[in-house]
């Protein structure tokens, strides 16, 4: 055993890169939200990408150590603090045995990623880690953690002499190519979609994210035959309200739809908090395919991460092992 939950925070789960094949049988792909965050923490470790991690949501959890071990973070700035000592997210951590990691609460973000060598060995789902608590399967036990539970590392700790860079997705401006049912709203619906900005609600969860604003109306009407969902449709039911549908998704939908999300805006949009702004901006299909080609080639080719000079963990060094992605 590696950790030990103390205090499983808001809602914990293990999430790997997500369970693809299977929305005919009724299974939502489920996975990290922000995929980009859960592969570069991996990358720190030098882990496979799809290495299963531990999601914090708002509300970051407390682990005991139980082995000596190495982590790493990524995501939402949710501080961490192991012992009496704060650590920076986006390096490698040595912790000892006897250790407490604490995580606070989500600040410029809100979801976190923790990751340790070989990634968290919880048995396979359907070819996936990765927790869909609706249908109680991956993960541990397929729910959020919970006091006492104990989870395992997949390998021997090592580490890498790289630290992720700062880059700023602070911006509320999400990349949208037009949805299935485009044409069902007029120009005004149209023109107000994309000039207007619309906030979080309360409302959002790893189903979908619903957002407040100007009401958009369907012509001839909102409901359409229930068709298959992807991750980032927004639909549009009858209040006029945008939904934006994401990882633990229904797997078919019966609202008219009236964009997607390009999914290279997809990590910056899901950490955002409720109150935030954004601001949709219409793109091709093949723009967004273009997007998403060039984010993950830098994200493989270490394009997010640099050398850390100050390379060391828990007040020890650690032996300079290079990133198996770096030598690719």
């Amino acid at each position: 055993m590696t950790l030990k939950v103390t205090r499983p925070g808001l809602y914990t789960t293990v999430q790997d890169l997500g369970r693809f094949g299977h929305q005919s049988e009724g299974f939502s792909p489920a996975g990290a939200m922000d995929y980009r965050a859960l592969m570069l923490a991996n990358q720190l470790l030098g882990n496979e990408e799809n290495a299963p991690g531990i999601e914090m949501t708002f509300k970051g959890a407390t682990f005991e150590v139980v082995k000596d071990t190495v982590v790493a973070t990524a995501g939402a700035d949710m501080k961490m603090k192991i012992d009496d000592d704060h650590h920076p997210a986006g390096v490698p951590v040595h912790v000892a045995k006897g250790s407490t990691i604490e995580f606070g609460a989500a600040e410029n973000g809100s979801r976190t990623y923790l990751v340790v060598p070989g990634g968290f060995k919880v048995e396979t789902v359907l070819g996936s880690a990765s927790t869909h608590v609706r249908s109680g399967i991956g993960g541990y036990k397929g729910r959020p953690f919970q006091v006492g539970d104990v989870l395992h590392a997949g390998a021997a700790g090592s580490a890498t002499p790289y630290r992720i860079k700062d880059f700023d997705d602070g911006d509320g401006m999400v990349r949208v190519i037009p949805g299935q049912q485009f044409d069902r709203f007029d120009d005004d619906m149209k023109q107000q979609f994309f000039s207007a900005s619309y906030a979080l609600t309360k409302d959002c969860d790893r189903m979908g994210f619903r957002l407040d604003g100007p009401e958009l109306v369907a012509t001839p009407g909102h409901d359409v035959l229930s068709e298959p969902t992807q991750l980032g449709s927004i639909q549009v039911p009858k209040g006029g309200r945008p939904i934006v549908l994401l990882n633990d998704r229904q797997t078919a939908g019966g609202y008219a739809r009236i964009g997607t999300v390009a999914r290279v805006d997809i990590p910056k949009f899901v950490q955002k908090q409720p109150g935030d702004m954004v601001k949709f901006i219409e793109i091709t299909v093949e723009e967004a395919s273009t997007l998403h080609r060039d984010e993950m080639e830098r994200i493989r080719s270490g394009g997010y991460l640099e050398i850390n000079n100050a390379f060391r963990s828990h007040g020890r060094p650690v032996a300079r092992k290079v990133a198996r992605i770096m030598k690719r």
